[in-house]
């Protein structure tokens, strides 16, 4: 049994946590439309089991391929308080400055004469902070920093490492109105998870980013964060890349890369290309529909 993920498991890794979750999208998505508006708790339950279901494809995953899970994943390695710290301040940073840019990226797609982007689901503040924070917060870690983002934890090129790992995780949200700010929190979890040597880390960061997010669309209207849109971008901007670079000199690195002589084979390829197809049409219809 393997003790960790290689290249080839990029595609196949990818390519399985969407099938299931999209699999399991459409099975909600045919629910809906056969009982028509369901309560919001009924939704709730339905989203939930649609991000314990990408949770459980992490694990399927390592037994398909004969890998041990928790060793793989760095689910048993404990978190480091300075590396935890860094995150969350970094990624309350971040959320400071996609916001105003996340609203800006909304109005230029709006102008083309599209519709407006949104993430906004129909449910009280308990129900969007069980279903949109503290599940995903893990299942996603588990099939993201734990898996996919594994699967490059021993290539050299550490930077198309995060580049990579980040767009996947972008474009699997399949939501114009979160791509970017997707993209760069993706690569910045895998950054922690990769330098950290612990998936916990980035579950405590993504919990907090999620968290952050639903409280303030409940407190805070929106027409503060468009009064107050420029000082904020630039704010969150320099708060954030600081950040960064304050933890790359103060922290100790597990990052240990390594030349790793795996040929990635044609059925991992055509996995990710199908994979990264599926959410492209699926980002593309978000706009369009």
């Amino acid at each position: 049994m393997r003790e960790y993920y290689n290249k080839n498991d990029l595609g196949l890794s990818f390519g399985f946590v969407t099938v299931v979750y999209v699999g399991f999208s459409f099975i909600v998505a045919l629910i809906i439309q056969l009982f028509g508006n369901v309560a919001s708790w009924v939704n709730a339950v339905l989203l939930a089991v649609c991000s314990l279901a990408l949770g459980a494809s992490a694990f399927v995953y390592a037994k398909i391929s004969k890998t041990d899970f928790v060793t793989a994943t760095k689910i048993k390695e404990k978190p480091h308080l300075a590396h935890v710290g860094w995150g969350c301040i970094a990624t309350l940073f971040l959320i400071t400055m996609m916001i105003p840019l996340n609203n800006w990226i909304m109005n230029l797609i709006e102008m083309t004469g599209l519709k407006r982007p949104s993430v906004d689901l129909d449910m009280d503040v308990a129900s969007m902070i069980i279903v949109a924070c503290v599940i995903p917060a893990f299942t996603e870690e588990l099939a993201f920093r734990g898996t996919i983002v594994q699967s490059l934890a021993r290539e050299k090129n550490k930077l198309a490492s995060l580049a990579i790992t980040g767009a996947l995780f972008a474009v699997f949200h399949m939501n114009p109105a979160q791509t970017l700010h997707q993209f760069v929190l993706g690569a910045f979890m895998a950054l922690l998870a990769y330098r950290s040597g612990s998936l916990w880390t980035s579950v405590i960061v993504h919990l907090l980013n999620n968290t952050t997010a639903v409280v303030l669309s409940f407190t805070v209207p929106d027409s503060f964060f468009i009064d107050n849109a420029l000082w904020m971008f630039f704010v969150g901007l320099i708060g954030f890349a600081g950040c960064v670079v304050g933890y790359m000199f103060t922290t100790k690195s597990k990052w240990q890369t390594q030349d790793e002589d795996v040929v990635v084979n044609s059925f991992s390829k055509t996995s990710l290309g199908v994979a990264v197809g599926i959410c492209a049409f699926m980002w593309i219809a978000a706009l369009l529909v």
